[in-house]
């Protein structure tokens, strides 16, 4: 009679293990995505910030992303630049899929920086 149990319980908890470990694995890598975006469009908005042109603004960024291995961009990636008045706003948006939840929506993510111009 004790011999089955533990792989019953094995075999119970097994799917749960491996559920929250490809969650996990999701929100790590989805939040790493969240990062680069951010910091894609802080360098943006620093570029805009010291004076120059929108083409290079967007260059920039998307040199950044390049570098931090988005080649090429995800369909659905937009980069707007402002330059209006005294600030630099850059907005980054991409679509991203997650990993494991392929079956699910894609997550849209936006980052927007803002800088006083110089």
């Amino acid at each position: 009679m004790r011999k089955g149990t533990a792989l019953v319980e094995m075999a119970l908890v097994t799917p749960i293990l491996i559920g929250l470990l490809t969650g996990v694995t999701d929100l790590g890598y989805l939040y790493n995505h969240r990062l680069v975006l951010t910091n894609a469009a802080r360098e943006g908005a620093r570029v805009g910030a010291l004076g120059r042109t929108d083409t290079q603004v967007r260059a920039a960024v998307l040199t950044y992303l390049q570098d931090s291995g988005y080649t090429p961009l995800p369909p659905g990636s937009d980069v707007g630049v402002s330059l209006a008045g005294d600030t630099a706003q850059v907005t980054v948006a991409s679509t991203i899929p997650c990993l494991f939840a392929s079956s699910g929506p894609a997550i849209t993510m936006r980052a927007v920086a803002k800088m006083r111009r110089e």
